[in-house]
């Protein structure tokens, strides 16, 4: 019996959705990963549905099942594809000396931020002498948008349908996060549209403070965001104003470095 050309493009989707589903699933699950039987559980798929899946994800390195523990996790391969991702319109590679200089400058650790969906994903991250862990991990892992002051540094430049689209969605997840709660982000975004940065001193994670700033070249929609995160025994009150013009010296820069044309009439003038 042959197909309809509308029923395979149907399940051609539906197999990619479902595919998705996975990764996006053992993303959230980290180093611990998932059985297969977890797998086809979270995301509503037959046991043969979900081992055929996985099996192709699998024999494409977008996975990899640990013998002992028979854990699946995402695989090298999606590392690869994420770093080709993050270069591919240069993005990474222009800010990637920004990061140098602050973590040398600062001594703290430093992340490029860019928006992924409804998430925030970790484009690069460069430490300096005070090393630190944060919600994103290291390259390539993602909180939800509206998540910490990098995160909130770009949700607050998004036109505002959007952005409030993305908290309603959101919603569910933030309490999570020390009981934060979309109400609370809604209430700071208008704020960090008039100061340009957003900043947290331990209200997210205790001990732990954070300034961001937007990345917003000239005539395009917020492309991500720079950001600083420190133990906030090294945040003193006269040291905010210090990073602050530190970081916006660096946006300035790879603003201008987004739109080499910008740059060149300026010269000219």
């Amino acid at each position: 019996m042959i197909k309809d050309k509308a029923t395979e493009k149907a399940t051609g989707t539906q197999l990619l959705d479902r595919a998705v589903a996975i990764l996006s699933y053992l993303g959230s699950a980290g180093e611990q990963g998932a059985k297969s039987a977890e797998l086809a559980e979270a995301v509503d798929l037959t046991q043969p549905t979900a081992h055929r899946i996985i099996a192709a994800l699998e024999r494409h390195g977008l996975i990899e099942r640990e013998e002992a523990t028979r854990r699946y996790r995402l695989g090298l391969s999606l590392f690869v594809l994420g770093a080709q991702a993050a270069d591919g319109t240069g993005f990474r590679r222009i800010c990637h000396p920004a990061l140098l200089r602050l973590a040398a400058e600062t001594g703290d650790t430093v992340f490029l931020m860019a928006r992924s969906g409804f998430n925030t994903v970790c484009v690069d991250r460069q430490e300096g002498s005070y090393m630190i862990d944060s919600l994103t991990g290291q390259v390539g892992g993602q909180i939800p948008l509206g998540v910490g002051p990098a995160s909130q540094a770009i949700l607050a430049f998004l036109p505002p349908e959007e952005a409030e689209i993305i908290l309603e969605t959101n919603a569910p997840q933030y309490d999570n996060f020390n009981g934060l709660s979309n109400s609370e982000i809604a209430n700071r975004l208008p704020e960090i549209r008039d100061q340009g940065y957003a900043f947290d001193h331990g209200r997210l994670v205790e001990g732990i403070s954070a300034i961001a700033v937007p990345i917003l070249p000239h005539g395009r929609d917020v492309v991500g965001s720079l950001a600083i995160n420190m133990t906030s025994a090294r945040l003193q009150p006269e040291r905010l104003p210090q990073l602050i013009d530190l970081l916006q010296r660096e946006v300035k820069a790879i603003e201008e470095s987004i739109n080499p044309l910008d740059l060149a009439i300026k010269r000219r003038r």
